[in-house]
């Protein structure tokens, strides 16, 4: 059966068409913004401890979307940048991050700020609360993501 390159294009914009909904589609990601100063001599450790959760996260978590561990240029603040695909898949994240690395992480850092950026679900934030974070969310006014 031959088709011309006109009719290939239109039954492409028919299958698009049935796959587009009038409603545009919900985006529950969830953005982490976590920012600590890094204690006095202990930026060697922080780093490998930093290493060590990348690699610990990365094969076991696949609703997590971003994951980046980052050092001031002056070696002083650490930053974490992650997008988890719900909050259900941050929840998972953070319960394996408090069994796992959070004392070690909070000995080594001090002046802690964690802010949630999207849809966070209650049951995430009663775990928060029982955790002992302070969290600052923020709720998604408008934008997008390609």
């Amino acid at each position: 059966m031959k088709f011309s390159v006109r009719r290939l294009f239109s039954l492409n914009c028919l299958l698009l068409s049935l796959h587009v909904s009038a409603e545009p589609p919900i985006d529950n990601a969830v953005m982490v913004l976590f920012e600590a100063d890094i204690a006095e001599g202990a930026l060697s450790e922080v780093q490998a401890l930093m290493t060590r959760m990348v690699a610990f996260n990365e094969p076991d978590e696949p609703e997590t979307l971003v994951y980046r561990a980052f050092i001031s240029e002056d070696g002083k603040r650490i930053t974490f940048m992650e997008t988890y695909s719900d909050a259900a898949a941050m929840l998972f994240h953070d319960e394996r991050f408090t069994q796992h690395f959070a004392d070690d992480l909070f000995r080594l850092t001090a002046n802690h700020r964690l802010a949630t950026y999207g849809a966070v679900s209650e049951q995430y934030k009663a775990f928060a609360a029982a955790s002992g974070f302070t969290v600052e969310y923020n709720d998604l006014v408008s934008g997008f993501s390609r």
